[in-house]
């Protein structure tokens, strides 16, 4: 698999469907970050990830996530994880991913 560095494109892989393209911005010990163009594929996923983003930005002016919105946003952080993903460079194996957040056209993710 070829390193992933910044400035490096890949597809992204959520249950086996191309979900994307990420360019990689950067990376952070297991964590990287970049920015996503969504594909055709992603639009069964794009549901999720909106309501993941809705909630993380939901009490952004308080300190402290409300109790309901904070149990919703575990509900669906608990799909989220249940969504197989990786990512493919120029058709190389895939490399897994224990975690993706996808917030517009913002991806970070954490490596398996």
């Amino acid at each position: 698999m070829q390193a992933l560095v910044a400035g490096i494109s890949a597809e992204l892989l959520l249950n086996g469907v191309v979900a994307g393209k990420v360019t990689v911005q950067g990376i952070n010990d297991s964590w990287g970050h970049g920015l996503f163009e969504p594909a055709p594929g992603f639009t069964r996923f794009a549901p999720l990830f909106g309501s993941w983003s809705l909630l993380m930005h939901a009490d952004e002016d308080s300190e402290k996530l409300s109790d309901d919105l904070a149990e919703e946003l575990r509900t669906i952080e608990s799909t989220m994880a249940g969504v197989r993903a990786a990512f493919r460079v120029a058709g190389q194996e895939e490399l897994p991913l224990a975690l993706v957040n996808i917030d517009g056209p913002l991806i970070e993710w954490k490596y398996a």
